[in-house]
């Protein structure tokens, strides 16, 4: 919708933060945080619990200190702070220090985005904070899939002690822990009354009643059971569906070596469509539109282009120049009807991206009423056959058996390498037809974040009778690799990642 919150989250070193932002972090806490209880001095009672943007500028000395912000325009309206420690024993742990949102703002998931980028990377060996909050805690539960127990966090008050020691208002020597008890002397002192009390009573049950000048410490492990709920399941996978756009946006497409062949791929399309300089070329998912800009370079000037990620069409166009191209935010899902196109291309996975078939097949709907009629198409997707042949990670059902992807091991692959075909990170679920992914993208400037891709791949039988039931005449079908389209492969030739099929509108 064109009037949806869209906001700008970022993840950066907190040496890297500017002198602005500094000010900007130290404003939003101070005005934003909470009052004070004034148990500690009654001058405080009910005046705004403030830090100046010194304390923050004290916290880019430690290499380890990062913080995760999101802005809608120039106004800064969440913060979260936090420590990523690697351990003596080479585990990684991530401690947020700090979560503050606008007042203004809350309720509409920034605290949970912000504390997600944090916490949500699963090949973590310990997530945790000290808060006086209750609704805090239950984030950090739902974000790690485990519950905090004061049991099992007093069987690592080593490795809790070695985060203490990097973080200015923790001593590992306040620590305050028993079977009913975590807590953490800090010598703070907030007024209760106008924090989210609606979980206290849980917490106190299980953490105690928090101490005078204490927080709750609050921590989940890797080695704990995981809990697992249908609801929780579904929202799990409609966050990740709703940051597909985000995901995909930031793939750095000049580290990929599938995007690298975009001539001679473009020479396979002019040759085999006998395409001619006065045709009227739609690509649909353009990406970075380096197909578009191919043909541009070559001469064609009827040529437009779509991706619903507003990020990569800005990337496309920058990369254009002055060339003609039609570039537009859509998703291709739902174009409208209108047979205005001689050609249209939908290459590498844009069929296949949505985990829902119905979805995928829209698209295939889009390109139909997309063509004149005598118009063809040529569009990719994923090798199913190849998929199941080399999967070593297959779950019949995993809505069943949650656990098999949870422990699927997480990867940099979209973001770095693009090979999404390699059978240690993914798990394929043979109900769904559905291939399961834990992606992970830091320090590229945007939200440290790992979410979970879910694509939907087919097999060549399976997108010929959809092409056929939607009226086309099929004039190849083959499976290939990136940049050798002409030489067909078998199914499950480790290169054929791609079926490959042209096309013609009845």
């Amino acid at each position: 919708m064109a009037n949806e919150f869209r906001p700008l989250f970022k993840t950066i070193k907190c040496s890297a933060l500017t002198e602005k932002q500094l000010q900007d972090c130290s404003a939003l806490y101070s005005e934003n945080y909470g009052y004070y209880s004034g148990k500690d001095d009654e001058s405080k009672s009910g005046k705004h619990i403030k830090l100046s943007s010194n304390a923050y500028r004290e916290l880019g000395d430690n290499a380890n200190m990062y913080v995760s912000l999101c802005y809608d325009g120039e106004k800064l309206l969440g913060h979260a702070f936090f420590l990523k420690k690697e351990l003596t024993n080479g585990e990684k742990c991530s401690w947020v220090t700090q979560l503050v949102v606008h007042h203004s703002y809350r309720k509409r998931r920034i605290a949970t985005r912000l504390l997600q980028s944090a916490w949500g990377f699963s090949d973590y060996y310990a997530w945790g904070l000290a808060t006086t909050n209750a609704l805090t805690i239950k984030t950090l539960e739902s974000v790690t899939w485990r519950q905090v127990d004061p049991k099992v966090i007093n069987q690592h008050l080593d490795e809790i002690g070695q985060m203490c020691d990097e973080i200015a208002f923790t001593d590992k020597n306040q620590i305050r822990m028993n079977a009913q008890k975590s807590q953490i002397f800090t010598n703070f002192y907030p007024e209760f009354q106008r924090l989210d009390n609606s979980l206290m009573e849980v917490y106190v049950k299980r953490l105690g009643a928090i101490d005078d000048g204490c927080e709750w410490l609050a921590f989940t492990f890797q080695h704990q059971n995981m809990e697992f709920d249908e609801e929780h399941w579904e929202q799990m996978l409609d966050f990740s569906e709703y940051q597909l756009e985000d995901a995909y946006s930031r793939m750095e497409m000049n580290n990929q070596g599938w995007t690298r062949h975009t001539p001679d791929e473009i020479s396979f399309i002019e040759k085999t469509c006998c395409l001619s300089k006065e045709c009227d070329i739609l690509d649909m998912g353009c990406g970075q539109g380096r197909h578009s800009i191919e043909l541009a370079n070559r001469g064609y000037s009827h040529i437009t282009a779509y991706d619903f990620s507003e990020r990569l069409i800005d990337k496309a166009r920058k990369q254009a120049g002055n060339l003609h191209i039609n570039f537009g935010v859509k998703d291709c899902r739902h174009l409208k009807r209108g047979s205005n196109y001689d050609v249209v291309l939908c290459l590498y996975d844009v069929i296949g991206s949505f985990r829902s078939y119905e979805d995928n097949v829209d698209i295939l709907k889009s390109i139909y009423n997309s063509l004149k009629h005598g118009g063809m198409c040529v569009i990719s997707v994923m090798n199913m056959e190849l998929t199941a042949a080399i999967a070593t990670h297959i779950v019949e059902d995993v809505k069943n058996n949650p656990q098999e992807l949870l422990k699927l091991k997480a990867s940099h692959i979209m973001q770095n390498t693009g090979n999404v075909f390699n059978p240690d990170y993914y798990l394929l679920d043979t109900t769904s037809q559905l291939v399961y992914r834990k992606e992970q993208f830091e320090m590229d400037g945007e939200l440290s974040s790992e979410y979970v891709i879910a694509d939907y791949r087919f097999t060549k039988d399976q997108i010929c009778k959809i092409f056929e039931d939607m009226g086309f005449f099929i004039k190849s079908a083959q499976y290939v690799q990136a940049g050798a389209w002409d030489i067909p492969l078998s199914a499950t030739d480790k290169k054929a990642k791609e079926i490959l099929i042209v096309a013609e509108k009845k």
